[in-house]
Parts: structure tokens; sequence; C-alpha cells
């Protein structure tokens, strides 16, 4: 099944699809694409021909961590690419890109700048299979995590989480507005709460559903669980010959005595798109671009040669223990992006502000040699 979800990314991936690990295993736990009790779309004659192991394959219990499908995406294409030349085009990273500032309600800067900063990195977006996985930068040989530590490089340089004062040279400078993170944080928190009331029970959380869950449930929470337990487990089919029909009669009288069917005009999963992450992401988007201010303008001829300017007292945080407040929030909501844990997207971003510094110095090189040949 693993192998299968692999492949429906291959295919997304060649016909240019914005689509990231992250929806895919969005999917699944939601049970929009058939992973968990998938050999219920196997027909009931085929699944009792099947052996044992081959079932065993069709139900399987948890998907992992979105970085192991990151890792198995990238071994796939690695074999398409060795076996049979496959050549692998990049994401559609200005899709992905639009898609992730706008989920993250951040400003139509962000846009311009990452773009601008991947090309002065000299950083595309296709999967870089040189990059051998267990190394120091195998973090970075997916496009999606390269693109995501890009976006939150980008959104430290122009709009900082501390209070140091910077001012921009000029009106047209990317960061000549101001971003109040207080304001992003609890928009952040008020759409996450709006996303948390689910009508009905997602795979992760049905498939880890205790008995000391259960004694501690909600009413609606214990509708939701009987309802995903209907639609997936309780819906076999009652067979008319061989040894199973010993029990059709009992099965038929016990789904007479307890019926199991939704009703049709209860709330479902077709109300899911209006409470999208689309619609929560315009809304926090408009609200967070009325509340930027401009910054105070200081020119360069004012003679103020200590003005601290946009990206001085750049902020780094080395581990996943150190990011903070609203940072933390930040980080958290680009790696859940990315499909990453938060030390993976720390790790992600140290790499890329590495290349930003490496580029830095080679700029500051480059210049002191010019000076000495003038001289």
């Amino acid at each position: 099944m693993r192998e299968t979800l692999c492949l429906i990314y291959t295919g997304l991936l060649l016909l240019r699809e914005p689509v990231t690990v992250a929806n895919i295993v969005s999917w699944v736990n939601d049970g929009e694409l058939p992973y968990y009790r998938a050999s219920r779309e196997v027909p009931l004659g085929m699944r009792e021909r099947l052996p044992a192991t081959y079932q065993d394959l069709l139900e399987p219990q948890q998907l992992g961590k979105p970085e192991k499908l990151h890792q198995s995406v990238g071994e796939t294409l690695s074999i398409f690419s060795t076996e049979y030349r496959m050549a692998l085009p990049p994401v559609n990273h200005p899709l992905m890109l639009y898609r992730w500032v706008h989920e993250l309600a951040l400003p139509i800067e962000i846009f311009a700048a990452t773009s601008r900063l991947a090309r002065v990195l000299g950083l595309d977006f296709a999967f870089n299979l040189n990059i051998k996985s267990g190394t120091k930068d195998a973090v970075l040989r997916y496009p999606e995590v390269r693109l995501m530590a890009l976006i939150v490089v980008t959104t430290k340089l122009l709009f900082p989480f501390d209070s140091v004062k910077r001012y921009p040279a000029s009106a047209n400078d990317m960061s000549a507005l101001s971003l109040n993170w207080s304001i992003w944080v609890d928009l952040q928190s008020q759409s996450q709460g709006e996303m948390r009331k689910p009508e009905h029970l997602s795979y992760q959380d049905a498939m880890t559903f205790s008995q000391t869950d259960a004694l501690h449930a909600a009413d609606n929470q214990l509708d939701q669980y009987m309802d995903w337990f209907e639609q997936n487990v309780a819906n076999e089919d009652i067979r008319e010959h061989g040894r199973a029909a010993q029990d059709a009669e009992f099965r038929r009288t016990l789904f007479r005595l307890f019926p199991a069917g939704r009703d049709p005009g209860r709330p479902g999963a077709q109300s899911q798109s209006e409470s999208s992450p689309v619609h929560a992401g315009a809304d926090s988007t408009r609200q967070l671009q009325s509340s930027l201010k401009p910054k105070r303008i200081v020119e360069p001829a004012a003679g103020a040669t200590d003005v601290t300017r946009i990206g001085s007292c750049y902020q780094r945080f080395r581990t996943a223990d150190d990011v903070e407040g609203r940072a933390k929030v930040f980080y958290e909501q680009a790696a859940r992006l990315a499909g990453l844990s938060l030390t993976a997207m720390v790790r992600a971003v140290v790499l890329i502000e590495r290349k930003v510094q490496k580029h830095e110095e080679k700029l500051r090189k480059g210049g002191d040699q010019s000076d000495s040949h003038e001289a």
C-alpha cells in the first residue's frame, strides 16, 4: 500500500500537480484515499481467495510519520531514474509556493522574496537523488522541504520574530511593512480551532481509540466512533453459500435488531468544503494584510551609518528546543505543511541558513578582492 501511495505521488509529479506528501498523508488519514481497510475495495469473492499474506498487506495498521513517506517516495523515484532512465520533472513550485504562503497567511512579499532567494542560492526544486539518505544533508534532497525551508528563512529575514527595530532604506523595499506576529498567532489558533471540529473521525484517530478514550469521550465522540466502525468494520457482506452461509440468517437478524445506516439528512463529509483550509486561509490572509503597518524609512543619505537594516541581528535556532513563542508556532505550522517533524524542519532551515552565510561570505571576499585590485 505504501508503494501505491508512492506511485500516486509519481503520477501527480509527472502531471505537474501541486500536491504534497502532507496532502497524501492527510487524505489517507481522513479516508479520502484508500489505505487503511483497503481490502473493502476488493470484491468479496476475490478477497476470499487471496492468501492470508496478501490480505494482511491490504490491512495496514499504520502509515507512519510523513517523513517515512518522503523517504519512500525518494526511493521509488530513484528506482525509476536508475532502472528506467526516467527524467523526473521538478515539483510545480510556483503553485506550491503560492499555496503555502496563502495557507500560512503570510504577506505576498514572501512569494517574490522566496523565489529570489532560491535563484541567488542556485537552488532548484527537483529531487536531488545524489544526496544519500542518512547523511546530514539528507533532509534537503526533497524539493518540498527545500521550498518550505526557504519560506522560513525568507520570513525570518523580512519579518523577524524578535522586537529589534530595523529600518528599510526606501518605501520600495519588501520589508517596508511590519507584521504583527501576535495577530498572526491569534489567527492561526483561530483557524486551527475551526479545523479541529470534524464531523467524522479520521482513520488515525479511530484506529488509536482505546478503552480509556471511550470512558472519557463525549456523546458526539462516541457517535463519531460508532459511525466510523459502522462504515469500515460492520458492513461486511452476507454470504449465501459455503461455510459462511451457516451464519447468514443470524447476521440478518442481528442487523434487523441493530439497523445500520447513516441518515442522509445528517451533515457528513460533504460539509467539509465549507470549512476547508482554503477558506480559512483566505480569511486569515485578509485580516493579516489589513494589520500590516509601514515602517519608518531611514535613507542612506541621512548620514546614519549604523542604522539597523533588515537582515541584521538575524536570529538562528540550532535545535528544536531553541524555538520558542511565536517562532515555535510558525515553525510547527511550516513543518505540518511540509510533512516534517519540528526537529527535521529546524534542521532543514539551519542547512539553508548555512548556504546563505556561505553566499554572503563569497560576496564579501569578492568585494575585498576588487577593492585590493583598485588600490
